[in-house]
């Protein structure tokens, strides 16, 4: 894996890199029998269910490394969003907070995110957010930049705590704007935003991330859909 695939854009400053547990080429993915398969264009953008009557929630998380086996996540950020008839973006909801992950930040992580292990001292740890977590994940599409990184993150947290987490579809904002904008330079988050003109926040925390990947969603998808 290489920064410019998007989160973790961090990944070069890690000697050696981990095994990466996760294929982000996919612009869309749905989970069955446990296991997260690939859909290819144009499904679902042209077929089924219009995109834009479903309802969706973009993800982001900050972590200790690279391998959701033994890192922990530091931060997280979800935030629920919809269309109105007319095809305006539309957010409902929006939740983050940092979390305190019993295990020490590496260095190289707090260089590009900022937290540190003083930071997340006095916070929750993850198995405190999962009932949070899981209800504002519940019935939606999952959305993020490398969606897999986080889905991975997540599931491990979820399934270290004996918690449920039921995800069943995810749309990744790295493999729909690879398709929807293909002569982009780079396909960074905040590079794209910048390129595209959307509103973004601050990179490399949850929460902006997080905002960037839902309007990065909403342009990549009305893009696409002028091709059906």
């Amino acid at each position: 894996m290489t920064p410019e695939r998007g989160a973790p854009l961090w990944a070069s400053l890690f000697e050696p890199p981990r095994p990466a547990t996760y294929q982000p080429a996919a612009p869309w993915y749905k989970k069955d029998s446990q296991r997260w398969e690939g859909l290819s264009w144009p499904l679902p953008t042209c077929e089924g269910e219009p995109w834009e009557r479903r309802l969706y929630v973009a993800l982001d998380v900050e972590t200790t490394g690279l391998d959701p086996i033994s890192g922990r996540v530091v931060e997280i950020a979800l935030v629920q969003f919809l269309f109105d008839p007319e095809g305006a973006l539309l957010e409902e909801r929006r939740f983050a907070s940092l979390v305190n992950p019993n295990q020490p930040i590496p260095q190289q992580a707090s260089r590009i995110h900022g937290i540190t292990d003083a930071d997340v001292a006095n916070e929750p740890v993850f198995g405190e957010l999962a009932t949070r977590v899981a209800s504002l994940c519940e019935g939606r599409v999952l959305v993020g930049h490398n969606i897999q990184f986080d889905i991975g993150f997540i599931e491990q947290e979820f399934a270290r705590g004996g918690h449920i987490l039921n995800l069943r579809e995810a749309a990744d904002t790295y493999g729909l704007a690879k398709l929807a904008f293909p002569s982009m330079l780079s396909y960074n988050l905040g590079k794209l935003a910048f390129a595209l003109g959307l509103d973004s926040g601050a990179q490399h925390r949850a929460l902006g991330d997080t905002l960037t990947s839902m309007r990065l969603f909403a342009a990549a998808m009305r893009a696409l859909t002028e091709r059906c």
